[in-house]
């Protein structure tokens, strides 16, 4: 009888425990799940604004090579401020703390799935991949984005453009606003085509690969952890 009341003691703590387990499994996929669903969001968005900043990109090298740099058109200073300023909404930064925590806690030996956990593995790589990618192109517009625009944008346009601090810059583009003169070039005499054309090309060619390369392959890591959780958390 000792031996059976023990037993039994022994499996229903078992049984607590492992039940336990589960709860706080759930309760920190329902977390995981809904930081992870943030960025999916927000990367998508990414991809899509870099498409359309990447396509200014070809519209100012395009002119820059031997249009009229005088008489200007009316697209020129919404490309040079789409290709050279507008930098915010083309960034993605991942959130990563519900992830830290369950690394650095060790809580992730709740999640008793092998695959979810590579997955998760996984995701955390690609996170470091993109801040990395991101370094490298604050870096380049601080080191010749940057001090082209002081020499040669017109601020007096930009002014205007955004309606003395009104509007965002993103807002104004999104808005296609229409302007009542096309801008100057400042320093116009010292403009060099050729630097121009070679600054936001390399630009160009650096978005076009961090959105192919680490921004894509980090989207597609971050599908991957949102079915496994689906799957076997039943979220929604």
């Amino acid at each position: 009888m000792l031996f059976l009341a023990v037993f039994a003691g022994f499996l229903a703590e078992n049984q607590r425990e492992h039940y336990v387990e589960n709860e706080r499994a759930k309760a920190l996929a329902k977390n995981l799940y809904k930081e992870i669903y943030t960025d999916s969001i927000a990367v998508q968005r990414c991809l899509h604004n870099r498409e359309i900043k990447e396509k200014e990109c070809n519209y100012f090298i395009d002119y820059v090579k031997d249009s009229d740099l005088t008489n200007l058109s009316t697209r020129f200073f919404p490309a040079f401020a789409t290709s050279l300023i507008q930098i915010q909404y083309i960034i993605f930064e991942p959130n990563d703390g519900i992830l830290n925590q369950l690394r650095n806690s060790g809580e992730l030996r709740y999640f008793k799935n092998s695959e979810l956990q590579s997955a998760i593995g996984n995701l955390g790589v690609k996170i470091a991949y993109v801040r990395s990618r991101n370094d490298r192109e604050y870096s380049y517009v601080e080191n010749y984005n940057r001090p082209f625009i002081l020499k040669h944008f017109d601020f007096k346009w930009y002014e205007e453009f955004i309606e003395n601090g009104k509007l965002s810059l993103y807002q104004a583009l999104s808005q296609k606003k229409e302007m009542s003169f096309a801008g100057k070039i400042a320093n116009a005499d010292k403009f060099s085509r050729q630097e121009a054309e070679s600054i936001v090309s390399y630009y160009r060619l650096m978005l076009r690969s961090s959105r192919q390369i680490q921004y894509r392959e980090y989207a597609d890591a971050n599908h991957e952890v949102l079915q496994l959780l689906r799957k076997e958390f039943h979220l929604e």
